[in-house]
C-alpha cells in the first residue's frame, strides 16, 4: 500500500495536518513483480557414523541431480511456450531471458524438457484413450502434415472431455481399435473400411450444407436448395427440443421430415437421369463417371440414417465442429513452424498437446499441470 497526502489546501492554499483527514479515496493497480529466479539451495548432510565410522550422505529430493539445473515451474514454463502457444524453442529461450533472467537456457535444453514431459506423460495418453474407448459419442477427423519433408497425418479422437492425437504416415489408418458408442466423422471411407467394432457411425451435417451450398450455386441444380433448407430445419427442431428437456422428437415430425427428404432424393435422383451422360475417354473402364451433384445424392440415399442420426439419437450432434476444432491448433503450428523434422518429434507434440487439450476441457490450469505428476493428472480427469 502507498499513502498520499496533500501539503496544502488545494483552494486557499492554507497548511494541511493529518488530524484534518476525514476519509481517503482509494485506487489499485494490478501487475506483476519484478520477474526474478528463485533459487533454492539444498543441502544434503553427511554423518560420520559414531560406532563404525562409515559415512553416509543424505538423499536429494527426485530431480534435484545436477550441482547447478532449473526447478520443474520454469521447464513447465518452455514447454507450455513451446507446445501450447507454439512459440520455437529459440524464442522461448529469449522470452525466459527477458522475463525470469534464465540467462543460460537454451533451445537444446528446451528440446529435452518437451522430449521428457512426453515421457512422463505417457501414461495419462493412455488413460485418456481407455476413457475414449468406453463408448459414448467420439469424433473422428485428419489433417495432413510435413514430416522429414514427406506427407503424413494427425489422427484425432475426441469427446466433450477427451482429445487424443495420433501420428501415421498414412490416411487410412484410422483408429480402428474403437469400440461401441457412435463415432462421427465426414464419410471418409477408411472410416467405414475398417472400424466395425462401433456400434453406430454418423456423417457431419456442415459437410453436406457445404456441398449442396456448392451444387446449389454451381451446378444449379434445384434439389440442392430443398435438401439444405430440410436438414437445416431439422437440426432446428431437434435444438428446441433438447432446450424443452426431451430426449427425442414426436414420431409424426420425425416421420414428416423423413418423407420430406426421400421426396427431395427421388426428386434430385430424377434429375440427374434426365442429364446426358458425361463423356467418358476411350478405353475407359470402370461404372460411369458422376456429376458431384449425383453422388452426393447417391450418399444421402444409401447413408440415410448415419445422415440422419443427430435426430434419433439426440447425443449425437449435427456436426462434427468438434474434432474440427481439436485440429485447428495443427494448421497453426504449420503456419508457424512449418514441418517437424522427425516422426518422433511429431508424435511427442502429438502426446503432450492431447493431454494439454483434455485438460482445458477439464477447467485445469495448463501451467500448473505440466508440474504435476501423472498420477496427480490423472486423479483430476
Amino acid at each position: 500500500m502507498e499513502r498520499h497526502e496533500a501539503e496544502a489546501c488545494g483552494t486557499c492554499q492554507h497548511g494541511l495536518t493529518a488530524g484534518m483527514i476525514k476519509a481517503v479515496e482509494r485506487r489499485q493497480v494490478y501487475d506483476i513483480p519484478v520477474p526474478r529466479l528463485e533459487v533454492t539451495e539444498h543441502q544434503a548432510a553427511i554423518y560420520c557414523c559414531g560406532h563404525c565410522r562409515a559415512t553416509t550422505t543424505a538423499t536429494f529430493p527426485d530431480g534435484v541431480n545436477a550441482h547447478v539445473q532449473y526447478g520443474k515451474r520454469i521447464r513447465a514454463a518452455a514447454v507450455y511456450c513451446n507446445v501450447q502457444q507454439l512459440i520455437p524453442e529459440d524464442r522461448v529461450c529469449q522470452l525466459l531471458r527477458d522475463l525470469f533472467g534464465a540467462t543460460s537456457l537454451c533451445a537444446a535444453s528446451v528440446t529435452n524438457w518437451v522430449n521428457g514431459t512426453a515421457r512422463t506423460l505417457g501414461g495419462v495418453v493412455e488413460h485418456i484413450l481407455a476413457r475414449l474407448n468406453e463408448g459414448g459419442v467420439r469424433h473422428l477427423d485428419e489433417t495432413g502434415l510435413r514430416v522429414a519433408g514427406k506427407l503424413h497425418w494427425l489422427h484425432s479422437i475426441s469427446d466433450l472431455a477427451f482429445t487424443h492425437y495420433r501420428i501415421s504416415a498414412k490416411r487410412g489408418a484410422v483408429p480402428s481399435f474403437l469400440t461401441g458408442g457412435t463415432i462421427v466423422h465426414d464419410h471418409w471411407k477408411s472410416y467405414y473400411a475398417h472400424m466395425s467394432g462401433v456400434d453406430a457411425h454418423a456423417l457431419c451435417g456442415a459437410h453436406h450444407l457445404r456441398e449442396l451450398k456448392a451444387i446449389e450455386e454451381i451446378e444449379k441444380e434445384p434439389w440442392a436448395c430443398a435438401m439444405s433448407v430440410l436438414l437445416n430445419s431439422a437440426n432446428q427442431l431437434k435444438c428446441a427440443a433438447q432446450g424443452r428437456g426431451e430426449t427425442e422428437l414426436p414420431t409424426s415430425v420425425h416421420h414428416g421430415i423423413l418423407t420430406k427428404y426421400m421426396a427431395i432424393l427421388t426428386e434430385g435422383l430424377a434429375f440427374h437421369e434426365r442429364q446426358d451422360p458425361l463423356a467418358r475417354r476411350t478405353g475407359a473402364r470402370g461404372r460411369k463417371a458422376r456429376r458431384p451433384g449425383h453422388n452426393l445424392l447417391v450418399r444421402l440415399r444409401d447413408y440415410r440414417d448415419d445422415v440422419l442420426r443427430f435426430l434419433t439419437d439426440f447425443t449425437v450432434p449435427f456436426t462434427n465442429n468438434q474434432a474440427e476444432w481439436d485440429l485447428r491448433m495443427m494448421k497453426l503450428r504449420m503456419k508457424i513452424s512449418g514441418t517437424f523434422r522427425t516422426l518422433e518429434g511429431a508424435q511427442v507434440f502429438a502426446d503432450i498437446r492431447s493431454v494439454i487439450s483434455t485438460v482445458r476441457k477439464h477447467g485445469g490450469n495448463i501451467l500448473e499441470t505440466l508440474t504435476l505428476s501423472p498420477q496427480q493428472i490423472i486423479a483430476r480427469l
